[in-house]
């Protein structure tokens, strides 16, 4: 049974570096389906956006990256890229020290924590220009 979409984070224009508010998931979840949708890129090449999806098991000191997505450049239009998380997967690593954006494209499977977050980094190419226009949804199955 899947619940209806939420938002993970709200359409925004974005400049600037930052975190999201956590969101608590629902318990027993079998995945997690999230879409990160760039409706505006900035315009120069140099213009970056990385994005992740953060987990926490201690509501919110501490937070492990689950997901990457594609890096964004500044002149690549609009965009959608979409994670899937087997939450009922083995965990692939089972110690480990948490990650704080510095993972790599990609996503963790396995059990997720109960609170997740989005992170994001903007670079500027340097002529402080650099924006952003995004989304992320995402749709909890149990």
């Amino acid at each position: 049974m899947s619940t209806n979409p939420f938002i993970i984070l709200a359409s925004a224009v974005r400049t600037t570096s930052n975190v999201g508010s956590a969101i608590e998931l629902p318990k027993n979840l079998k995945a997690l389906v999230a879409m990160l949708n760039v409706t505006a890129a900035a315009t120069d090449v140099g213009d970056l956006l990385d994005v992740w999806l953060q987990e926490s098991l201690d509501e919110g000191t501490t937070w492990n990256d689950i997901v990457r997505f594609t890096q964004v450049l500044g002149n690549g239009g609009a965009k959608k890229y979409i994670a899937k998380l087997n939450c009922e997967a083995p965990a692939e690593t089972e110690i480990g020290a948490p990650s704080d954006a510095s993972m790599s494209v990609g996503v963790v499977q396995g059990p997720i924590s109960p609170y997740i977050r989005a992170k994001w980094t903007v670079t500027d190419a340097g002529t402080d220009n650099a924006s952003f226009t995004f989304v992320i949804t995402g749709l909890a199955i149990r």
